[in-house]
C-alpha cells in the first residue's frame, strides 16, 4: 500500500506501507523533522478515520489492512496530552472545514487546525523581498556602471 503523506507547508512524503509499523513510524519521524516524543498519527484524507499507528491493536497493522485501497492520502496529525487531534499540515486547500468535521466525527475528540493563511506570511515577507529586489538593482547598477567604463 501507497501512502501519500501530507505535511507541513503542503509537503507531501511517500511511503511504503507495506513493512512493519516501528519502521513506517521511524520513517516518517526522520523525514518529517518529528521528535521521538511527539505522540502522532496519520488519518485518512478523505474520511479522517486515524490509523492508529502507535497502539498496538492498530488496525493498519492488523489483517483489517485489506480493507484499505493499494494507495491512501493522508494527513499528518499531532495528538496532545488530552487526545486532541491537530493536523500537521498548513494548506487551507485539504485542511478545509469540512476535513475537520469529519476527522471531529472519526475520533470523538476536540480537533484543532493550525492554519496560518499565506496571504499573512506574504504581508511579513514585504520587506524583505523590497530590500532583496532593491540589491537585485544595486548589483545591475553596479555591473552597468563598470561596463561603461571599459
Amino acid at each position: 500500500m501507497l501512502i501519500e503523506l501530507h505535511y507541513g507547508d503542503a509537503c507531501v512524503l511517500l511511503v511504503n506501507g507495506n513493512c512493519q509499523p516501528i519502521h513506517l513510524i521511524n520513517y516518517i519521524r526522520t523525514h518529517c523533522c518529528l521528535s521521538s516524543s511527539l505522540k502522532f498519527d496519520l488519518c485518512l484524507l478523505n474520511s479522517g478515520e486515524p490509523l492508529h499507528l502507535l497502539s498496538f491493536d492498530s488496525k493498519f497493522v492488523l489483517s483489517e489492512r485489506r480493507r484499505f485501497p493499494s494507495h491512501v492520502r493522508c494527513v499528518l496529525t499531532q495528538i496532545d496530552e488530552e487526545g486532541q487531534y491537530i493536523p500537521l499540515l498548513n494548506d487551507s486547500t485539504l485542511i478545509t472545514n469540512e476535513f475537520l468535521l469529519k476527522l471531529r466525527k472519526a475520533t470523538n475528540t476536540k480537533v484543532t487546525s493550525k492554519i496560518i493563511s499565506k496571504s499573512g506570511k506574504q504581508s511579513t515577507n514585504s520587506s524583505d523581498q523590497a530590500a532583496k529586489g532593491r540589491r537585485t538593482l544595486k548589483s545591475i547598477v553596479i555591473a552597468a556602471s563598470a561596463m561603461k567604463q571599459k
